[in-house]
């Protein structure tokens, strides 16, 4: 399932679930149904097609007033809600939503949080050496590798595929 196709179903279970919980009916009426077929119809004509940032941080507000008020409307209500109806879907929009947030900082940032896994990796294995107990061991290992391998995919997420090329090179450049 592409990102356009998640955005239509996510927004239809909204304005199902808005239906149900909030006005307290069974079917959906007539005039949420056609808020539906708007809401399609304006994710299908996407500018920004697969790269879409989610529509509240969208700089091009492409819905009209009466159905951005109603799709607001809708929004509010069933976003704080939607841990508890749908958390697949909540936890994939707070995903896709900090992934963005994350390609959005500089090459340089990606730099640094990058070559931060490095300390991580190197305390994750030499507190091996401390005297102290097996099982304090495995978690001290679990807690800086965990950190490690956060910051070494932080950091290639932030870089993206062209910043890890340009990364690879600047190295292959330095060792030959």
């Amino acid at each position: 399932m592409n990102r356009i196709d998640r955005e239509k179903q996510t927004v239809q279970m909204m304005i199902e679930l808005y239906c149900r919980h909030r006005l307290k009916q069974n079917t959906i009426p007539e005039e949420y149904q056609q808020l539906i077929a708007y809401a399609h119809n304006r994710l299908s004509h996407c500018r920004f097609g697969e790269k879409k940032n989610v529509c509240k941080k969208c700089p091009i507000h492409c819905y009209a007033p009466k159905e951005r008020q109603q799709i607001r409307e809708v929004m509010r209500w069933v976003g704080p809600r939607m841990m508890i109806f749908a958390p697949k879907a909540t936890m994939i929009h707070g995903f896709i939503s900090l992934k963005h947030w994350l390609q959005s900082l500089s090459f340089r940032t990606g730099v640094i949080v990058l070559l931060s896994c490095i300390p991580f990796y190197i305390l994750s294995f030499a507190q091996m050496l401390l005297p102290i107990s097996m099982a304090a061991k495995g978690i001290l290992w679990t807690v800086f590798f965990g950190l490690a391998k956060t910051f070494q995919y932080g950091g290639l997420t932030i870089l993206g595929v062209e910043g890890y090329k340009r990364f690879k090179k600047f190295f292959s450049t330095i060792g030959a």
